[in-house]
């Protein structure tokens, strides 16, 4: 394993934005991009040429307030560098996966989606694709980005490597990678390989299926003033019920929402 040596920026880029939206992310920063952040399995030569790679999320969308089957959409990842002095571009695979035993990443998990993006060199970025997955109400979400092995793209050691992007502001679950050329077989914990405080930036963007009236939250079928005491109680106890906006967090900006919807009614 082995650190990356180039870094320092953070790019944004666009999201699908509704009352609707949900986005799943375990990064305390899901947007800052950072020197040195990302680890990645290479070959042992001076130019670190990039071997085949996987990296792991895994959320549980109950945690971000999610009761219903829920719908992929989006999927934002950061890119510390992706370096290619003899290739144009590469193609990353991005795979969705579904599990009702616990949230652990695991090889052969049933797949619910995949797509792929071609990408070209950059550093210091976060990319955005579109998407498409159902995971089912219960169920935990496993996302994996494939990089293929750029020696073998190469045709040798030449300095063609990718590395992905992460910062160092905390996270709420870890993140793991694989890899067969360097002999990791299963999804392992990058804490393990002594990279504690490296977190890799991963957001899945998607939204919650069904007639779901949100703002009824004491659920009797009318929009009262106990709606309002009822998120004004989830708030003040820390419950992602209240999170409005879907960003994972509770602010006055989930206040705003709440009120919005509320004016707007149920269907």
């Amino acid at each position: 394993m082995k650190t990356a040596a180039i870094m320092i920026l953070a790019a944004t880029a666009a999201a699908i934005a509704g009352p609707d939206t949900v986005r799943l992310t375990h990064s305390v920063d899901p947007i800052t991009i950072e020197l040195g952040a990302g680890i990645a399995c290479a070959d042992s030569d001076p130019l670190q040429t990039s071997l085949s790679n996987s990296f792991w999320r895994a959320f549980k969308p109950t945690d971000f307030g999610v009761t219903n089957d829920f719908s992929v959409l989006q999927f934002e990842f950061g890119v510390e560098t992706l370096e290619l002095p003899t290739l144009d571009a590469i193609e990353i695979t991005v795979n969705f996966y579904e599990t009702f035993s616990g949230t652990a990443p695991a090889v052969g998990l049933p797949l619910i989606g995949t797509t792929s993006v071609e990408l070209s060199e950059r550093s210091l970025e976060l990319v955005t694709i579109d998407a498409s997955a159902s995971v089912t109400a219960g169920a935990a979400l496993v996302v994996e980005i494939s990089v293929p092995s750029l020696r073998d793209l190469a045709g040798g050691t030449l300095g063609d490597r990718f590395i992905p992007g992460g910062n160092f502001a905390g996270q709420t679950a870890p993140w793991y990678v694989s890899s067969i050329d360097c002999g990791i077989l299963d999804p392992t914990d990058v804490a393990d390989f002594g990279f504690p405080d490296s977190n890799q930036v991963v957001t899945v963007i998607g939204e919650q299926s069904g007639a779901c009236c949100c703002v009824d939250i004491d659920q009797d079928g009318q929009l009262t003033i106990f709606d309002f005491l009822a998120f004004q109680s989830a708030f003040d106890a820390g419950d992602l019920l209240a999170d409005f906006d879907g960003d994972g967090e509770l602010t006055i900006l989930d206040f705003l929402a709440f009120q919005t919807q509320f004016d707007a009614g149920c269907p």
